[in-house]
This record gives structure tokens, C-alpha cells and sequence, in this order.
């Protein structure tokens, strides 16, 4: 609407003589009418025009039907018949009810597709929700879940519990939880996970160690590995700690974020530091030592270094136990009913394993189905823990020792296979003793060895053989008869080979019957 605010004084006509005429003034209502007409009401009318052209037809056909009804009331002549339905035929019917049969089959069809349509996607929606809780439920069994505050979403809570100080918690400690459009479970990786405690020597290259994992595994991995990671930043943080406390023969040269240099002695140098990966996995914790560490060994334990000298004695450590390992699973190779286990410790500097020999259970079962040696690495010292062995003043005597007696000593590397390997066929010939005793026999043992009374002075051996560096087994086994002959004990020898423990039980009850 174009509406003049002030009024604007037009001239009529101007005479010759320059006089001017100006319209007469006009009253306000002649102003709003004219105002009123500069309106343009076409875009408003227009859309209606077509209800307006309907109406208008229906007005003319509705003033048709009033004419005609007052026509025929007017005319007495003119009368309106009535008319009836025509009765439908049967084809007629029929069809009527094909065509209503027809529209109920086509709707029916419709509720089917709507209901299947529903059905199917109720049942994806649950796999989705199955497939992801079923996961998170897996993965609860060993990390804590905490659902987020405000939202739907989970996390998992990587706080350590035993970190008394609460003002050091790591940003990596919350780990939100994805799922995705299949319910497919995912960890959100936080920046700088992907770290990993680093120490080198200069001149040295590292190695990557990279695992691929799928699904809950991977899941699993990666919350591992930012475990670990939030462990090696603990670590990292005390060793900068350490290194404000004066420790004889170690100096810091250099200190920046997630970097530490020291020198230790005038000789060598180490950087420890924490590094991203440039891979889109955490790695776990991977310390490369060098030949030359091995040295830096040896000057440390000379000097007092604290938690510094605590890490090397933990890797010196870990050398060692490779090497106990190594000769234990070389035993446990060439002895087939020997198992190897290795026991947590939950120390840096103590190792340990259990080798189980496993007796089948005869007719008559003893109550023993197994027995156990221990070995235990601690600081550099190994020692063995046996059942089943006589002990040493039972082996002079002749009595019978404890069956579930403990016997403990200790030995170096180069002697920890042939220790093991007697006090394992130890047990086997006390295993054998219990069986025959049990049978009723007169028969008696010493460390390697039982003997059967054959009366009148002779006496029939089954001897025990250990050799670590036989190839073939480490344990076989021969005959003995020793019987008096001209006032002097006679002994003869025939080797068996290499008897399982089944075979061993027959040959004792081949004995038997020989002896009865």
C-alpha cells in the first residue's frame, strides 16, 4: 500500500498573466477512497476464482431443480413417478462380491507387507542392540563401563584405583563407546593414545611390533594398549620425579615434554621419552635394549640408583627368565607327559612355572592323578619345588618318606635340566611304589629306582635313566636283577627304551605276576 504522508500541492492550470490554480482540498474520506483504489486485490482474488466459478455453476443448477419443483407443483397434469432398484442378477452379485472379496484380499495384502515390513525391522533393530550389548557385556568382564552422563552412551573407565594421587589422572582414563549403523561396538581413540615409552642409545634404530585385531579382540586390544599407555605415562611421570632426587653417577642433560636424557657415569647416555605411533593402532609397551646395556648393567649395580636401577634389574631380569624358559620347554619337548604352565608372579623381578605330570588313573586308583614341581626365578636365583620325592635321609635309611613331602634346593642354569629330570622320574618311581604297594607287594624304593623282593637274596630292579642331551627322550628305563653268587652280589642290565607311563603300568604288572 503506497499511502502519501504529507499532502502535495498540484497545480491546475497557470494563467498567461502567471497566476496559478490549485485543485480544491479533498476531505479524508474521498483521500482513503482513493487511497483504496491504488490497492492491487488480483493476487488475493486469483486463487479463489476458481471456488467463486463453482459456486456461481452450482447456484444456476441449483435455481434449475427450484424452477422444475414449482413447475410441477403449479401443473396438476405433471406427476413424478416413482422408480425402483432393478433387482440384480447372480452373475451381477457375483461379481459384486468378487470385486468386494478383491478389495479385502488387496488390503489384507497391505496389512501383511505394512506388518512383515515392521517384523523385519524390529528384528534388525534387535540384532543391532544384541550385537552390540552382547559385546560390551564381553567386554565388561574385564573393564569397567560407565555410562555417560546426560546421553545414552557408554564409556569405559580406565581410572587406576590404587593411584592415590586423584590430581594425576590421565586424560586417556574415560574411553567413550561407538556403535555404529550394524551395532558393530568401536572405541572412540583419543589423541595422543597412541603413545608408547621409548628407550634408546644413540646410534640405535627401533623396532614396531604392530597387532591386528578384529572385532571384540580388537576392541579389547585397543583398550589394552591405552591401558598400558596410561601405565607408561605413570612411569614416565615418576621416573622425571626420580631424576629431582641426587643419585650418584646419573645426571640429567636434558629435560623437555615427554622427553628425558640422562647420563650415566662419563661413558653412556640414554633417552627415555614417550612417542607417537604413526600407525592408527596403540602399541603396547616395547623396550629394545642393546648389547651394550649389558655393561651399563654392571656399572649400575655398583652404584645406588633407585627406581632407574630398579628398570634395569627388571629387564636383566626378564633376559634371564628367557633363558629358564628356553631349557624348560626343551625338557618338556623330549618328555611327553610333562606340561609346562606359567604361574603369575605379579612382580617385575620374579618369574615362575609349574611342570605337571599327569598318572593314569589304574583299576585300583590311589587318589594321586598328578604331581607338580615348581621352579621359581627371584634376582638371579633358581629353585625347585617337588612332591613325590624321597628324601635324602629316607634314600639311606630304607623308610618310606611322605608321598606329599615338599623337597626344595636350588641350582644354576646350566644344571636346571638334569635336576628336573631326576626329580620327574622321582615322581614317576614313586608313583609306580604307590601302585604296587596298593597290589600288595614287598617292594621298596630309592631316588631312581624300585626294587621287588624275589626272596633267597634277589632282588628285581626297575632303574630310571636321565640324560638331558639324549635326543631321543630324556628319561629311559632298563632291568636290574642283582642275586648272590659266591658270596658276592651278581647284577645284570637290559635296557627298555623309552616307556610311556602307560606302558610302565603294564610293565609293573608284569612284574607283579613274575614276583607272585
Amino acid at each position: 500500500v503506497d499511502l502519501d504522508k504529507l499532502p502535495i500541492k498540484r497545480l491546475e492550470a497557470i494563467e498567461e498573466t502567471g497566476n496559478e490554480h490549485y485543485p480544491p482540498d479533498t476531505s479524508n474520506e474521498e483521500q482513503r477512497l482513493a487511497a483504496i483504489r491504488r490497492i492491487d486485490f488480483s493476487w488475493v482474488i486469483w486463487p479463489w476464482q476458481g471456488l467463486m466459478e463453482s459456486l456461481q455453476q452450482a447456484h444456476q443448477e441449483l435455481s434449475v431443480v427450484i424452477d422444475l419443483i414449482g413447475t410441477v407443483e403449479a401443473n396438476d397434469a405433471v406427476a413424478v413417478a416413482s422408480t425402483t432398484k432393478p433387482k440384480s442378477q447372480p452373475n451381477e452379485i457375483l461379481v459384486d462380491m468378487a470385486v468386494s472379496a478383491a478389495t479385502k484380499l488387496q488390503r489384507l495384502r497391505h496389512l501383511s507387507w505394512y506388518f512383515k515390513q515392521s517384523a523385519k525391522t524390529m528384528e534388525q533393530q534387535f540384532q543391532k542392540e544384541t550385537r552390540f550389548y552382547g559385546s560390551l557385556i564381553r567386554l565388561q568382564q574385564n573393564w569397567k563401563v560407565k555410562r555417560q552422563r546426560g546421553s545414552e552412551g557408554f564409556m569405559f573407565d580406565l581410572v587406576d584405583s590404587s593411584q592415590l594421587d586423584t590430581t594425576r589422572l590421565s586424560p586417556l582414563s574415560l574411553i567413550p563407546i561407538d556403535q555404529d549403523s550394524s551395532g558393530t561396538l568401536s572405541v572412540q581413540i583419543p589423541q595422543k593414545s597412541l603413545r608408547s615409552l621409548s628407550l634408546k642409545f644413540h646410534g640405535e634404530a627401533e623396532k614396531d611390533v604392530l597387532a591386528d585385531n578384529k572385532s571384540i579382540r580388537y576392541a579389547h586390544s585397543i583398550l589394552r594398549d591405552i591401558h598400558k599407555s596410561i601405565f607408561e605415562e605413570q612411569v614416565f611421570d615418576m621416573v622425571i620425579r626420580e631424576t629431582f632426587n641426587q643419585s650418584q653417577g646419573i645426571n640429567v642433560t636434558g629435560m623437555c615434554e615427554d622427553f628425558l636424557q640422562l647420563a650415566i657415569g662419563q661413558e653412556c647416555s640414554l633417552c627415555l621419552s614417550l612417542e607417537l605411533s604413526g600407525q592408527p593402532n596403540p602399541k603396547s609397551l616395547e623396550i629394545y635394549l642393546l648389547h651394550m646395556f649389558h655393561e651399563i648393567l654392571r656399572k649400575l649395580r655398583e652404584k645406588d640408583c633407585g627406581l632407574l636401577s630398579h628398570f634395569c634389574m627388571t629387564v636383566a631380569h626378564r633376559i634371564f627368565s628367557n633363558k629358564v624358559h628356553l631349557e624348560l620347554e626343551s625338557v618338556v619337548s623330549r618328555v611327553p607327559y610333562l606340561h609346562l604352565r606359567s604361574l603369575p608372579t605379579w612382580h617385575s623381578r620374579t618369574s615362575s612355572w609349574s611342570l605337571c605330570l599327569k598318572v593314569p588313573q589304574p583299576i585300583l586308583a590311589t587318589g594321586r592323578s598328578q604331581f607338580s614341581t615348581k621352579v621359581i626365578l627371584k634376582d638371579g636365583q633358581i629353585s625347585l619345588m617337588g612332591e613325590g620325592s624321597p628324601s635324602i635321609v629316607g634314600s639311606l635309611t630304607g623308610k618310606p618318606s611322605d608321598s606329599r613331602l615338599i623337597n626344595s634346593y636350588n641350582c644354576d642354569l646350566e644344571d636346571l635340566p638334569m635336576m628336573l629330570l631326576q626329580q620327574v622320574a622321582s615322581q614317576v618311581i614313586h608313583w609306580l611304589h604307590d601302585e604296587a604297594m596298593i597290589l600288595g607287594m614287598n617292594v621298596t624304593r630309592d631316588f631312581l629306582c624300585l626294587y621287588f623282593d624275589l626272596g633267597q637274596g634277589e632282588t628285581l630292579g626297575l632303574l630310571a635313566h636321565v640324560d638331558p642331551d639324549d635326543t631321543y627322550g630324556c628319561i629311559s628305563w632298563y632291568l636290574t636283577v642283582e642275586h648272590p653268587e659266591e658270596g658276592k652280589m651278581s647284577a645284570g642290565r637290559r635296557f627298555l627304551g623309552y616307556l610311556s607311563l602307560e606302558v610302565l603300568y603294564s610293565t609293573l604288572m608284569d612284574l607283579i605276576k613274575l614276583c607272585s
